[in-house]
């Protein structure tokens, strides 16, 4: 599926730059033969393991050894609890067996350690038609905004999005929604029908990382799309591209338009711009997102029992039938195909606890994109969170046994190697997130049905959009401040003015730790066009 656009990370995950070109050359097969033969014909694969994993990885290995016999790929793959401390052990030791990891979780010990794929990306492709880097969406891959090196491969996509219960929308004679006072009426007329119209989490973990924090930032961003341009590089800036951030123009009607790829974005001068209540949370339209949100949560999603929901309670609601639509990611689309069959064959279908879900019915998926919210204040329509996920890196070794581990990842993320990888996962009993970034991947004819339906709309966590949707920071206190007067406001104990007034209370008093957390300090906010004072400060 060759589209333009999923752009996650998911909270902490960020689609970055378009990668520069590096000037074609001929492929690692051969310039691996010009500079001799690999020794260690072994390549070792240790990312986490999950249901389906092994079976995957193990077929393309299988696939990839037919075409060359004489390297062997070893499937050694590790559990996810602890697997953080495992990879930046082995990034640590002196001559580590593994080779192809999940190098997000490696920390600072994989600088200088680990494979750039900016070096390979313009080879030619000995598994397609053209170069490695037109297999996939280049442009949906993490590069590190502090060295511009790519070392993360990330090969599936993610979005969130409403799935409904198709029966119940027939039944009730509605149509999906598209923007915000729409789906108010939609919510309506199912609550008149006998429904539940919404089936959503409402305690502190949906509002930390769940739906409801989903749906904050989501359309907050809505309301700060024009900030980019306050918070960009200016020329002169320590991280100002002149190819890039010199011909960039702001288009609020292009939902990619601020793509890292495209913009940059100077952390100093995001916070300066918060520091001196340029950016600020408690605007009129930050009030007219909450008011907009009161008109739906908790009416439509329980009422009083909504904020003592938590995600598997929210399941079971929609899996019975008793509620009409639920937020989820792309995943939630092939874990229902997949229950929906278990239904049929008479297996019990169990949430995350391991419980069984009863009187499940079965019924017709449907999903539609995020409605957009509409009035003063609103700035483009509504994007959604679509990140890309994966993060596969390679320990780097010497050269020639580095470029015979690209040359396995150029199968691997090939039409024909993900196809092989991706059936495998499903035949096990694997999920997929969503469609795939290596284009024209094939799947069987359910599951393409199933992403048919998905329309990538844009990413809203990207850099500083929506620094100040849930608070500032990442710190636990900073999120339950903001679920205590979310919740109060949601439940009538204070006004929307006092809600805006307690979040920007919110922001200013973790302002500095936020700044910490990127790296920057105080005495650097009054000269932004300078790199700050940590070397480690990031985008978001």
């Amino acid at each position: 599926m060759k589209k333009r656009g999923i752009a996650l990370a998911m909270s902490g995950l960020m689609v970055v730059s378009l990668l520069s070109a590096c000037g074609k050359t001929n492929s690692t097969s051969t310039d691996s033969k010009n500079k001799g033969e690999a020794t260690n014909k072994t390549i070792t694969v240790s990312v986490q393991t999950g249901v389906g994993v092994q079976e995957s990885w193990e077929a393309v290995a299988k696939a990839y050894e037919q075409k060359h016999s004489d390297v062997k790929i070893d499937i050694d793959l590790k559990a996810q609890e602890g697997y953080d401390q495992w990879v930046q052990t082995t990034f640590k030791t002196e001559n580590p067996k593994a080779d192809i990891v999940n190098i997000n979780l490696a920390g600072n010990t994989k600088n200088g350690k680990s494979i750039n794929y900016k070096d390979y990306i313009d080879n030619d492709s000995p598994y397609s038609d053209g170069t490695w880097g037109q297999q996939f969406d280049v442009s949906q891959q993490r590069i590190d905004g502090a060295n511009g090196s790519f070392d993360a491969l990330s090969l599936e996509s993610v979005q969130v999005l409403w799935m409904y219960n198709q029966d119940i929308f027939d039944k009730v004679g509605v149509q999906p929604p598209k923007t915000w006072d729409e789906f108010i009426d939609v919510c309506n007329k199912i609550s008149a029908a006998g429904y539940q119209p919404i089936a959503a989490a409402g305690n502190y973990d949906s509002f930390y990382s769940g739906q409801m924090g989903w749906l904050s930032q989501i359309y907050a961003d809505q309301t700060t799309r024009s900030m980019v341009e306050k918070n960009r590089a200016q020329n002169g800036d320590f991280d100002f591209n002149a190819d890039v951030d010199g011909k960039w123009k702001l288009d609020l009607n292009d939902p990619w338009n601020d793509d890292p790829g495209k913009v940059s974005q100077n952390p100093v001068r995001a916070f300066a711009n918060v520091k001196n209540g340029i950016y600020r949370g408690d605007t009129d339209a930050m009030k007219a997102v909450w008011t907009n949100f009161s008109k739906v949560f908790p009416k439509f999603a329980g009422e009083d029992s909504f904020f003592g929901t938590d995600t598997n309670g929210a399941k079971t609601l929609f899996y019975q039938g008793k509620a009409a639509m639920t937020v989820d990611g792309g995943w939630g689309i092939v874990t229902f195909m997949k229950d929906m069959k278990a239904l049929e064959s008479g297996t019990e279908i169990k949430n995350t606890n391991g419980e069984a879900i009863q009187n499940v019915k079965k019924f017709t998926l449907g999903t539609f994109n995020m409605p957009s919210m509409q009035g003063n204040g609103f700035e483009a329509p509504a994007r959604t969170i679509e990140v890309s996920n994966g993060f596969l890196g390679c320990i780097s070794k010497d050269q020639v046994h580095n470029d015979l581990v690209i040359d396995f990842l150029m199968y691997y993320s090939s039409k024909e190697g993900k196809t092989v990888a991706t059936n495998a996962l499903l035949e096990a009993g694997g999920t997929i997130n969503g469609p795939s970034l290596v284009y024209g991947v094939t799947y069987p004819d359910e599951v393409k049905h199933a992403f048919e339906q998905c329309k990538f709309i844009g990413n809203c966590q990207k850099d500083f959009n929506n620094l100040l949707a849930r608070g500032i920071g990442e710190s636990a206190e900073t999120f339950r401040d903001f679920y205590q007067y979310s919740y109060d406001y949601l439940t009538g104990k204070i006004s929307v003015d006092d809600w805006a007034k307690s979040h920007q209370k919110n922001i200013e008093s973790h302002l500095t730790s936020a700044m910490e957390e990127k790296g920057v300090g105080e005495s650097d906010l009054a000269n932004p066009q300078n790199e700050p004072s940590s070397a480690k400060a990031k985008a978001k």
